[in-house]
């Protein structure tokens, strides 16, 4: 129960939407073009930081957690028309998303004794993902209309609530990808610092 704060990013996005409608401010926050402009932004900034983390610490989480945030940016990206050599090109990822996440969760069940190896390394590293499962699954469960009947102006709000607990879990994922970078490079600093101590400049020469 201490750990109860990981549901906020889930609820605040949740309580903005409906301080936003209640209040009418701000009403360009919970549209699905705000909201899908942002999300590409933020899922890029965290397959490149979870890339360069898994650069530094060769590790089996980090390079799941990499591809896995690359399958998110090609999702982010369906139906957007990029512009090549003049000509303009529709992007359509939805049916290879749900390939690439099957194959992800059968990666998953290959490999989970390393994952689990590496969630045990770190107490906070496994709260975060907790917290960021939940997240995810949250804004999930809104999409289907789990909630219908449940919480006000459900059929009205559904998809600025979809919309905004996503970009949510997508800023919670972003907090864990700078950790993981902070951790793991403070990690590598320190077993670079341990060993420089432990060898002799003699040793080195020999």
């Amino acid at each position: 129960m201490k750990n109860w704060w990981i549901l906020l990013p889930g609820l605040c996005a949740v309580i903005s939407v409906y301080g936003v409608h209640h209040f009418d401010i701000y009403p360009w926050f919970i549209t699905k073009n705000f909201h899908e402009g942002l999300a590409p932004l933020l899922v890029g900034a965290i397959f490149l930081i979870l890339l360069t983390t898994s650069l530094i610490s060769k590790n089996s989480l980090m390079v799941y957690l990499t591809i896995l945030a690359l399958v998110f940016l090609v999702r982010e990206l369906n139906d957007t028309v990029f512009s090549i050599f003049g000509g303009e090109y529709l992007f359509k990822s939805k049916k290879l998303v749900d390939c690439f996440l099957v194959g992800m969760g059968l990666w998953a069940i290959g490999w989970h004794e390393k994952l689990f190896a590496c969630f045990n390394r770190s107490i906070t590293l496994k709260i975060l993902f907790s917290g960021l499962l939940w997240t995810y699954l949250f804004s999930q469960l809104i999409a289907r209309r789990v909630f219908r009947g449940v919480v006000p102006d459900e059929r009205l709000l559904h998809v600025p609530l979809e919309e905004t607990v996503e970009t949510a879990a997508h800023l919670f994922f972003l907090v864990c990808a700078l950790f993981c970078l902070f951790f793991f490079s403070t990690r590598k600093a320190a077993r670079v610092e341990t060993l420089a101590s432990v060898v002799e400049p003699g040793d080195i020469a020999e």
